[in-house]
């Protein structure tokens, strides 16, 4: 009966000292992969950036279409150096960021330069839209 008294009380105690340790924030649970709203933020402006890809691919004008994808080529290539760098355990570069930054604001530029008539143009305007606001929110939650 004292044996398991004591198993009793043991728990207990570890149950009460446990109840006292600091909250784990959900940063600390993924490590150096990043919160749960950094990834998806990260998951979302991929998305946004293959979305913008598929607009880009349907736009009429050559020339647009071409600058366009320039830009988004650019965006990807700072995107997998940032991906790279989390796969080995690496902060992310600040190079990635300002690659995919510059994509962004090439694609903006090659778009608004596009014809306003065709959907396409507008449907790489709505994507880039959403890529960079997905990117603001990398910057903030990551």
């Amino acid at each position: 009966m004292l044996g398991s008294q004591f198993i009793v009380a043991t728990l207990l105690a570890s149950v009460a000292s446990v109840a006292q340790a600091a909250a784990i924030t959900p940063r600390q649970l993924l490590g150096s992969l990043g919160s749960i709203q950094c990834n998806l933020a990260r998951v979302r402006i991929v998305g946004a950036l293959g979305d913008a890809g598929d607009a880009i691919n349907t736009i009429q004008d050559p020339a647009t279409s071409a600058a366009a994808t320039t830009g988004l080529d650019q965006a990807n290539a700072g995107i997998s150096q940032i991906a790279s760098a989390i796969i080995a355990g690496e902060a992310p570069p600040d190079a990635g960021r300002t690659e995919v930054e510059a994509g962004l604001k090439a694609m903006g530029a090659a778009l608004a330069a596009g014809d306003s008539t065709d959907s396409a143009v507008s449907e790489a305007q709505n994507a880039l839209d959403d890529a960079t606001a997905a990117g603001q929110d990398v910057v903030a939650q990551c």
